[in-house]
């Protein structure tokens, strides 16, 4: 994702200064008061999409819908559903709305637990309330202030390193040795920290009890990965401060997060989250799809996060009404255990195929990263047109650096990439486990 630059930060930086009122308010709408404001801005959003980008006006007719035809809640939930496939195939020509140049937009890739490459196109407006969005989310944690800073852990640098000097941010790569994380934390002593769950139980790892109490951390913010309250609760003691799970994705943007007391908040002014009822489970869980309602530019209307969740309506200490998440399972990837019992988490290892994605972005269509056996790990690559040897050879010298002597890696070229066996695409596929818990990379 490129920087803001100057005009979108200052309109960023303008929003803020008036107080970034809507995104004050919005938490304490009354359920009638949300459910309204969500269907008029649901509704604009359909017909621009409708009017104005290719794709939604092909996938809308072939069931006969137009934007007159959207006069309730029951007629929003019946229109079909948008897979990251259709999105791939359909970007940018019959994606981006018309109106808009992509080269005026922020454009991010996003690859996630799927390993599919997708370009999410986010206009200067939305970009604005995204930003104003995750001050927010931070101040869920701890009394977030302007002169706080911030160590960034994370794929790809965010797009401002600070607002002219407000919320100053430090980005470190997730791909960096452990030992720099540490290190950047040492030099910069951060009130905030954002990490993955694997990365923050390294850092622990590899922390005395007294370099833990010189950190003076205020908050955590955990998130890409799985990681079970049990866990964050055991690292909230052990860092002194609360560590908070954010659920997100690059088309969506803000999804939820918890506050203080543990309640995963909906975002329900950036998003509106379904649990898919026709496919819910006795339980309650059900596949979630999201419509982000501020994106004109690119529309993710009902868009499936391949996540399941149940969503509910409970009340919380902190205030805020909108609705929580009761339960969320993401895909979860495979780690891999190494012939030492050294364990690679698979945080890291999509960071490191994600830089396939972001290097080779027309070279490389799909890809999968197997472990075979202890010893031996597979590379499968879809090729593109542009492929080649040099590729090939840059990339085996690469990953070959990611694991110990004695693990052999090779790269396959395939015409279409290994499933998990209940047939689901997964980017990391381990065919090892581990007897016993070890060190997580």
């Amino acid at each position: 994702m490129r920087s803001l630059n100057a005009t979108e930060l200052f309109s960023v930086l303008r929003a803020f200064l008036v107080g970034g009122r809507f995104l004050r308010t919005t938490p304490h709408y009354s359920r009638d008061q949300m459910r309204d404001w969500q269907w008029q801005r649901i509704k604009r959003l359909v017909g621009h999409a409708f009017d104005n980008v290719e794709f939604y006006r092909d996938h809308y007719r072939k069931v006969g819908f137009a934007p007159g035809d959207l006069k309730s809640w029951d007629d929003f939930h019946r229109l079909p559903s948008v897979s990251k496939d259709q999105v791939i195939a359909a970007y940018p020509g019959r994606m981006i709305a018309r109106g808009y140049r992509l080269d005026d937009l922020v454009v991010s890739r996003s690859s996630g637990s799927s390993g599919k490459p997708l370009d999410i196109a986010y206009d200067s407006r939305a970009m604005t309330i995204y930003t104003l969005a995750g001050l927010r989310l931070y101040g869920m944690g701890f009394s977030y202030r302007p002169w706080h800073r911030q160590l960034y852990v994370y794929t790809s640098p965010y797009p401002l390193d600070s607002l002219f000097g407000l919320y100053p941010l430090t980005f470190v790569s997730t791909l960096a040795p452990i030992a720099d994380i540490i290190a950047a934390l040492k030099k910069t002593r951060p009130q905030l920290l954002v990490c993955y769950p694997s990365h923050l139980k390294q850092i622990e790892q590899n922390l005395t009890d007294t370099d833990l109490s010189e950190l003076h951390l205020r908050a955590i913010s955990v998130n890409s990965e799985m990681s079970s309250q049990a866990e964050r609760d055991m690292l909230a003691k052990r860092f002194g401060c609360p560590v908070l799970d954010e659920y997100s994705s690059e088309e969506l943007t803000r999804i939820a997060a918890q506050c203080r007391h543990g309640t995963y908040h909906v975002f329900e002014d950036i998003n509106y989250l379904e649990a898919v009822p026709d496919k819910m489970r006795a339980d309650g869980i059900g596949p979630l799809i999201g419509t982000n309602l501020h994106n004109h530019a690119m529309p993710m209307i009902r868009y499936e996060q391949n996540d399941l969740g149940a969503i509910g309506e409970a009340s919380c200490a902190c205030g805020w009404k909108f609705r929580s998440l009761i339960s969320l399972q993401g895909r979860r990837n495979d780690s891999f255990i190494l012939p030492s019992g050294r364990e690679i988490s698979s945080g890291f290892l999509l960071d490191a195929t994600y830089e396939i994605l972001l290097t080779y972005r027309t070279e490389v269509k799909d890809f999968c990263l197997i472990q075979a056996a202890a010893n031996r790990i597979v590379l499968e690559i879809v090729p593109g047109a542009a492929w080649n040897n040099a590729i090939s050879e840059a990339l085996s010298a690469r990953f070959a650096s990611f694991f110990e002597q004695g693990v052999a890696f090779e790269i396959r070229e395939v015409t279409e990439c290994t499933k998990t066996k209940s047939g689901k695409r997964n980017p990391i596929i381990s065919h090892v486990r581990a007897p016993v818990p070890s060190a997580i990379r």
